[in-house]
């Protein structure tokens, strides 16, 4: 009896053994470098030029990064404990994104994606004008250079500064098309496009930013 039970002990222990050895062959205790991600903060602007809803992406951000040591356990490749044992100093800064966010009420008056982000940036010298033919009384007045109806959401720019059939947005005036062209309109000058002469005259002549748009941002190129 006594060396049956010796027996079926000698076993067990054996048994356990084997599985306590399994155990540690199978449980993963590792040190790994990782990389922790800082995220880049959003500066909002609102424009009532812009209608709410809609975006103007004027710069992208882009997320920051610094390492981490983490010390993990692993059983049956499964992650049962990870913690953080150092992290480094920021090694990537985060750059902030800048959009101005619409706050408009008013329908845009012509079609635009909801976000846009700004590809190109020129400091231009914009006029106010009225095409209508019933005022100006030329024949080809209510009509663009590509055949468009002159309304307010066109402009007129040299093509050798922004090409035509571009989206653009104009500080104080809102979006508008490159549809137009004129002899007069030579280098960073541009002519915005009104409905009624009142509102081209209280327009006047002014120094503004032309934002160039897309519909994706310029890293979606690069890549």
């Amino acid at each position: 009896m006594k060396e049956k039970f010796l027996y079926i002990f000698g076993y067990s222990i054996l048994f356990f053994w084997v599985l306590i050895s399994l155990f540690i062959v199978l449980l993963q205790n590792e040190y790994k470098i990782e990389k922790k991600i800082i995220s880049y903060k959003i500066i909002e602007k609102y424009n009532n030029k812009i209608q709410k809803g809609w975006n103007v992406w004027l710069k992208e951000g882009e997320d920051g990064w610094k390492n981490t040591v983490n010390n993990r356990l692993l059983l049956f490749n499964k992650l049962y404990f990870n913690k953080s044992v150092y992290i480094s100093k920021t090694i990537k800064e985060p750059v902030e994104a800048l959009v101005i966010r619409g706050s408009g009420d008013k329908n845009h008056p012509i079609t635009v994606p909801k976000d846009t982000y700004v590809h190109e940036i020129h400091k231009m010298e914009a006029t106010g004008y009225d095409p209508y033919p019933d005022i100006n009384q030329i024949d080809w007045a209510g009509k663009t250079f590509l055949g468009w109806r002159a309304r307010y959401g066109i402009a007129a720019i040299d093509p050798k500064v922004i090409p035509l059939r571009r989206l653009i947005y104009v500080d104080g005036y809102g979006f508008a098309w490159t549809g137009d062209t004129g002899g007069a309109i030579k280098g960073k000058k541009i002519d915005l496009c009104f409905n009624t002469t009142k509102e081209a005259l209280a327009w006047g002549r002014k120094k503004v930013n032309v934002y160039v748009l897309g519909t994706k941002p310029l890293s979606h190129y690069k890549k």
